[in-house]
Formats: C-alpha cells, sequence, structure tokens
C-alpha cells in the first residue's frame, strides 16, 4: 500500500484485468474502463499496467509493448511498465495461476524492503524497474 503524504488527496483503486496482454484494444475492455470511470464523481485518471515481459529479446513482445503504448496515450490513460513483471521488480515469485492473489496479498512489510528508486526508471529495458512512482508523482501529481 502506498502511504499519501497529502491528505487531502482522494483516491480509489478500481483493477479492471484484460485477461490477455493483446485484449487491451478490445472494446468491451475498453467500454469498462468507461463505464468504471463515469462512476465516481471527480476526475477520474486510468493507469494502464502491463509486464514488459521479454521485450529485450522477442520483437513480438516489443512490438506489442508499442502498440499498448500508442493506444494507451490515445486514449490518455498512464502508462506503467514492470520489467519484466511485477514479481521481477518486488522480489517476489508466484506461480502464473496464482499471481492475483499473491499481488492482493503483497504486505507492506515486504513492500518496504524494496529499493524505492527501482520504481521510478523510465527506460523500460531495465530489468527490475518500474515507472510506478514516476507516473504517480509527475503524472498524477501525488508526492511519494
Amino acid at each position: 500500500m502506498l502511504k499519501e503524504k497529502n491528505l487531502d488527496i482522494n483516491f480509489k483503486f478500481t483493477p479492471i484485468l484484460t485477461k490477455g496482454k493483446t485484449n487491451f484494444e478490445n472494446k468491451k475492455y475498453v467500454d469498462k474502463v468507461n463505464n468504471v470511470k463515469l462512476r465516481f464523481n471527480g476526475d477520474s485518471k486510468v493507469i494502464y499496467v502491463m509486464d514488459t515481459d521479454d521485450i529485450d529479446t522477442s520483437k513480438e513482445d516489443l512490438e506489442i509493448f508499442k502498440r499498448i503504448s500508442i493506444h494507451v496515450a490515445n486514449q490518455e490513460w498512464h502508462f506503467v511498465f514492470f520489467n519484466r513483471d511485477i514479481e521481477d521488480v518486488l522480489n517476489k515469485k508466484a506461480d502464473r495461476k496464482k499471481k492475483t492473489n499473491e499481488a492482493r496479498s503483497y504486505s507492506e512489510k515486504k513492500f518496504n524492503e524494496i529499493d524505492k528508486n527501482n520504481l521510478k526508471v523510465k527506460n523500460y529495458f531495465t530489468r527490475g524497474t518500474s515507472n510506478l512512482f514516476s507516473v504517480i508523482s509527475e503524472e498524477l501529481g501525488i508526492k511519494i
């Protein structure tokens, strides 16, 4: 859990799974995101989060990454990556079938063991890093 230093900022996190990396352009997915945004008063922001997987060795993964990046920009969403995957960045290994439950149960204690500088990296080719904190602080204006 991120601890917000500015108590005046109120936000709600609502995960919406794509159910497959290539479903990002799926009309049902985009409609679902837009419908969730309409449920909230005030300014809603969308943060699209993805694992980069093998973008440094797979042309297919790099192409999907670029397509997603363009789509996210066109939708005026914010883009967060984890290189190679969230488990690699957070030093947590999980069975693919249990990945969602593992992410939900990730403890604050484990989070505090992570080098926070690895969550401020903007180069998506750097393994074991993410731009999560950069997006939250620069794009959303929330100080971490």
